[in-house]
C-alpha cells in the first residue's frame, strides 16, 4: 500500500500502430503522464499484451489502429476482449463501415473510435474520461 506521500502510479496505456512516426509521436506525448508500450503489429499487440498480463500488470486502455500491417484491428480488439476488460479506442485514417463499429462496440471489443488525423489534447482527454 502506498503512502499519502508516495504519487499515484500511473495507468498503463498501449498503443498499437504499424506507422512507426504516429506510434511515436503518440508515445512520447502520452508519457509524460502515463507508462507507455507500444506495439508496431497484431501480433505484436496481441503477444506484449499477454506479457504484461501474464506478469500481474493491467493495461488500461488500449490504442489501436484498424489497418495493420498483419492484421485488422478489430481481430486484435476482440481478441483481447475474451481475455479481460481493457478499453479498446480504435484509430483510424479510413472510413469503417458503420454497421462493423456498431458491432464492436455492441460486442464491447472498443469503447470509442477516433478518426486520423487525431489531435493529441483530444486522445490525451478521451484517455483521461475513459479512466474515471
Amino acid at each position: 500500500m502506498s503512502s499519502p506521500n508516495e504519487p499515484p502510479s500511473k495507468r498503463t496505456v498501449m498503443i498499437c500502430e504499424d506507422e512507426e512516426d504516429i506510434l511515436d509521436l503518440y508515445s512520447s506525448f502520452l508519457q509524460r503522464k502515463f507508462n507507455v508500450i507500444t506495439a508496431l503489429s497484431g501480433e505484436a499487440c496481441l503477444s506484449l499484451y499477454r506479457e504484461e498480463r501474464d506478469r500481474g500488470k493491467k493495461v488500461d486502455i488500449l490504442l489501436l489502429d484498424y489497418r495493420l500491417g498483419d492484421m485488422l484491428g478489430d481481430q486484435v480488439a476482440c481478441k483481447i476482449k475474451e481475455w479481460d476488460d481493457t478499453k479498446t479506442i480504435l484509430i483510424t485514417a479510413y472510413e469503417v463501415d458503420d454497421s462493423v463499429l456498431v458491432d464492436l462496440r455492441e460486442r464491447e471489443c472498443i469503447i470509442a473510435e477516433m478518426k486520423k488525423p487525431v489531435s493529441l489534447p483530444d486522445l490525451e482527454k478521451m484517455i483521461q474520461q475513459l479512466l474515471t
